[in-house]
């Protein structure tokens, strides 16, 4: 039976995106509004927003009942809506469907019917609100203004770091993306801001004013100290106004130090007061976002890293550069709508040899000949394996240090295929 549901779900993604707040707030107002009956913190940006929204959950499911939404999944539905230390389960997305199915096909009559995201971003309201969560981390679908997480008051609204990527809707300049992003910040409740560019600076700092929303740029609040990193994790001490954190963590790469910064400092906002220096500790030493730069072998050595756009391709290769001492075969597969010719031409810094492949997603995924013959100036070896499965068995039988990157859709299909877990958390 889920499958039917979750297929009826899917194929609303028919109405594409539509970036407007009416469809979910009438959807929100059939079920009882249950966005309102549990705490939040909103988290928006290009990049950095799982992770933040991670170590957010992670931490508050210390002291509280706490629920997580993301997006996208890597393997199943499920794990895009979290409540403590479970997922969704498969009797709810069936009964939240059934229930609701025919009022999404009336609204269709009256306006439009529901979106995929829209559909599931109330689904997971009601299923955090049926279950008494004391608080949630909701991490923004696209933009910020008009995505639909935003019916939700949060106590505190977190930017994470801006770039360009969906452009198309969101405008050309950081400055109007930025203002997009920034529509989260609501009256009178802070906002954490973890980018430092200029042009985002500025226009946060006025969407901020002009709420009367307290503005902590991380950039000036947290400092960090004796920082140490290898493959199996990094420490650090993060100073605060409020205290001084002794952090350790299993995420790999240096761009989360910037999202744990914000993470702690959203918790020092919270108006009824931080969860604690015990319970953050904890929390983020618990905190797993499989993916980012995730080892997944040893010998040879693989990781597996989601970024698949530029911003986060300069990200993986900073990180890669400071902790890998080999050069690399990247194993790539994109999707048709990212700017794979910025991305491909950051990540050739790591390595000469490109295996190109096909991601998991029929319909957007970018075919590895029209990519080979966009980059092929790039690397001198470019090989074309179009399975996936294949590619990554070739990869790991030719070479000694293999890097899995370009779409999640990629490095979820191979991370179901060798059985690696999805769980945002380690409790072992």
């Amino acid at each position: 039976m889920i499958n039917g549901a979750l297929d009826y779900l899917y194929n609303l993604k028919r109405e594409g995106i539509k970036l407007d707040l009416t469809a979910t707030q009438d959807f929100a107002s059939h079920v009882g509004n249950p966005q309102s009956k549990f705490k939040t913190i909103h988290i928006a940006g290009t990049n950095g927003k799982g992770s933040i929204a991670s170590y957010v959950y992670n931490i508050l499911r210390q002291k509280y009942k706490t629920g997580m939404y993301t997006s996208p999944h890597l393997l199943d539905f499920n794990e895009r809506i979290i409540l403590d230390l479970n997922m969704i389960p498969d009797s709810y997305i069936i009964d939240f469907m059934n229930s609701n199915r025919d009022y999404i096909e009336n609204l269709a009559t009256v306006y439009r019917n529901p979106t995929f995201f829209e559909t599931t971003t109330v689904m997971a309201f009601k299923y955090f609100a049926d279950n008494n969560a004391d608080y949630a981390a909701i991490e923004v679908g696209l933009g910020g203004r008009l995505d639909s997480t935003n019916i939700i008051n949060p106590e505190v609204s977190v930017i994470a770091q801006i770039g360009y990527e969906h452009y198309q809707r969101l405008g050309c300049s950081l400055t109007s993306i930025a203002h997009e992003k920034g529509g989260i910040i609501k009256n009178g409740k802070p906002v954490v801001l973890l980018d430092n560019k200029p042009e985002v600076v500025a226009e946060i700092t006025k969407i901020a004013s002009v709420r009367n929303s307290k503005l902590v740029k991380i950039s000036d609040y947290c400092s960090i100290t004796d920082l140490k990193f290898n493959l199996d994790g990094m420490s650090f001490k993060l100073q605060t106004p409020v205290e001084e954190y002794h952090i350790t963590t299993s995420n790999l790469g240096l761009f989360q130090l910037g999202n744990i910064s914000t993470a702690v400092a959203s918790m020092e906002l919270l108006p009824e007061g931080s969860p604690g220096k015990k319970s953050i500790e904890k929390g983020i030493r618990e905190s797993r976002w499989p993916s980012r730069f995730e080892v997944i072998s040893r010998e040879p050595l693989v990781i597996m890293d989601s970024s698949h756009n530029p911003p986060a391709a300069h990200a993986l290769v900073e990180t890669f550069s400071n902790f890998v001492t080999q050069k690399p075969v990247l194993l790539i597969g994109m999707l048709d709508d990212k700017d794979y010719f910025s991305y491909m031409s950051i990540l050739r810094k790591l390595s000469d040899s490109v295996i190109l492949t096909t991601p998991d997603e029929p319909s957007r995924s970018l075919d590895p000949d029209a990519l080979a013959a966009g980059i092929g100036h790039m690397f001198p070896s470019i090989r074309i394996i179009k399975d996936p499965v294949e590619a990554y068995n070739f990869a790991i039988q030719n070479y000694s240090c293999v890097l899995v990157t370009g779409s999640m859709y990629l490095v979820g299909m191979l991370k179901k295929y060798l059985g690696s877990s999805v769980r945002p958390f380690n409790m072992d």
